[in-house]
C-alpha cells in the first residue's frame, strides 16, 4: 500500500511541491503514532525549510535527502500504534505538531513521536485543530523554555508583541491577555479590528507610525519578526523595555541556524553561540532570548486545556486542499494573512 503527498526533491521556491500518490507509508518506531492527517497547515518555518534554511543540521539526520516531506502542524486519527505507546489508541483524534527533520505532514499518513501529540480538543474541527499546536508550543518554548516565565512574571505587565496579526501573534495575543498582561500590538491598519477582538489593549499602525515613539517602560517584548525586519528593529524593541533585569526581549527569528548554515557545524556552532552570547551581554540589564521550537507534551495539553475553556480560540486566514500546497505557501509568503492557513489533507464534509 503506497500514499499520496506533496514532497519536494529539491530547495527552492513554492513551485518545488510535486504531487505524488506512490510515496511510502512510514515506519512505525517504538515510541511513534501512525496517523492519517487530516489537515495539516502553513508555517513560515516550513517556507524556510523549503528554500535549505537549517540544512546542516536537518540533512544530518535524513537518511534519504529527498524526496522530503515538509510540514509541521497536524490533525488526524489514530491508524497504529508503536510498540512502546500506551496513552493512545486506534481511532483516537489527535493533534500536535512534529519537528522532525525526517518527514512532516503533508502527506495522507505520517509517524509522529507520541510525546509530540495529543488528543484533539473536543470543540475543535480538525481544519481548526491543524491551526494552533506549532504556533502555540513556539510561544510556550518563548516564554516558558526560554525566559523561564510563568502567568505571575506578566499579571498587569505591559507586553509588546511585534506583528501581532500573523500565526503566532493571534495566538500569543489571547495566551499572553490570559495571564494578565497589557497587550501592545502591531499591524496593518485593516487588522486592527481583529487583534482588539483577541485582547489587544493598545494597536500600532506599522505603516503610519513607528512603535517605538509610541512605547515606552515595557516588560516584555515579543518580536515575531526579529531580525528580519534589521537590525535596528531590533535594537527598538530593546530600547522600549524598562532598562531593569526583570525585562526580558524574545525573538523568534535570529542569526542562530543561519550562522550553523553559513559556517557548518564544527565551525558554526561555535560562532552562533559567540554572537548570541555577545548579543546577551549588549542587551544587558534586559534579558535577551533567541527562541527555538521545543515540542512540550505538558504545553499541548495546557493548549487544549485553555481552547476547550474558550480562552484560546483558532483564526484561521484560509483553507487550501493538498494539491495547492504551492498557492497556501505563497499565500503565507505575502506576510499578509489573517492567522493561520490551513492545508485540508482529506476532504471534509
Amino acid at each position: 500500500m503506497k500514499m499520496f503527498g506533496m514532497p519536494i526533491s529539491n530547495y527552492g521556491d513554492a513551485s518545488v511541491f510535486q504531487y505524488r500518490d506512490d510515496l511510502e507509508i512510514p515506519e512505525v518506531n517504538p515510541n511513534e503514532v501512525l496517523i492519517e492527517i487530516s489537515s495539516t497547515s502553513v508555517n513560515p518555518i516550513d517556507l524556510m525549510k523549503r528554500e535549505g534554511y537549517g540544512k546542516t543540521l536537518f540533512e544530518k539526520q535524513r537518511r534519504d535527502l529527498f524526496p522530503w516531506i515538509l510540514g509541521s502542524d497536524i490533525s488526524g486519527v489514530v491508524k497504529d500504534l508503536g510498540s512502546r505507546v500506551k496513552n493512545f489508541s486506534i481511532g483516537d483524534e489527535v493533534w500536535g505538531s512534529t519537528s522532525s527533520p525526517k518527514g512532516g505532514t503533508y502527506s495522507q499518513f505520517s509517524s509522529i513521536n507520541q510525546f509530540e501529540i495529543d488528543l484533539k480538543p473536543t470543540n475543535l474541527s480538525f481544519n481548526e485543530a491543524a491551526s494552533l499546536p506549532y504556533v502555540g508550543l513556539t510561544t510556550w518554548s518563548a516564554l516558558i523554555r526560554w525566559a523561564s516565565l510563568r502567568p505571575q512574571d506578566l499579571n498587569n505587565k505591559k507586553v509588546f508583541i511585534n506583528a501581532g496579526s500573523g500565526g503566532v501573534g493571534t495566538f500569543a495575543i489571547q495566551f499572553l491577555k490570559s495571564w494578565g498582561a497589557k497587550i501592545a500590538t502591531s499591524c496593518s491598519k485593516e487588522n486592527h479590528d481583529l487583534v482588539r477582538s483577541l485582547g489587544a489593549d493598545v494597536v500600532i499602525d506599522y505603516k503610519a507610525e513607528k512603535f517605538c515613539d509610541k512605547l515606552f517602560d515595557y516588560d516584555l517584548v515579543y518580536d515575531c519578526v526579529g531580525d528580519f525586519a534589521g537590525q535596528q528593529s531590533v535594537s527598538e524593541c530593546i530600547g522600549i523595555l524598562k532598562n531593569k533585569s526583570s525585562s526580558h526581549y524574545i525573538s523568534l527569528n535570529h542569526p542562530f541556524v543561519r550562522t550553523i548554515d553559513k559556517k557548518g557545524l564544527i565551525m558554526g556552532i561555535p560562532a552562533a553561540l559567540k554572537q548570541r552570547h555577545e548579543a546577551k551581554k549588549k542587551a544587558k540589564p534586559v534579558n535577551l532570548h533567541w527562541s527555538i521550537y521545543r515540542p512540550s507534551t505538558s504545553g499541548l495539553k495546557e493548549i487544549r486545556r485553555m481552547v476547550e475553556s474558550n480562552t484560546v480560540k483558532p483564526i484561521i486566514d484560509s483553507i487550501y486542499p493538498l494539491k495547492q500546497l504551492k498557492e497556501a505557501h505563497e499565500r503565507v509568503a505575502t506576510s499578509h494573512a489573517q492567522g493561520k492557513v490551513v492545508v485540508e489533507v482529506i476532504k471534509h464534509d
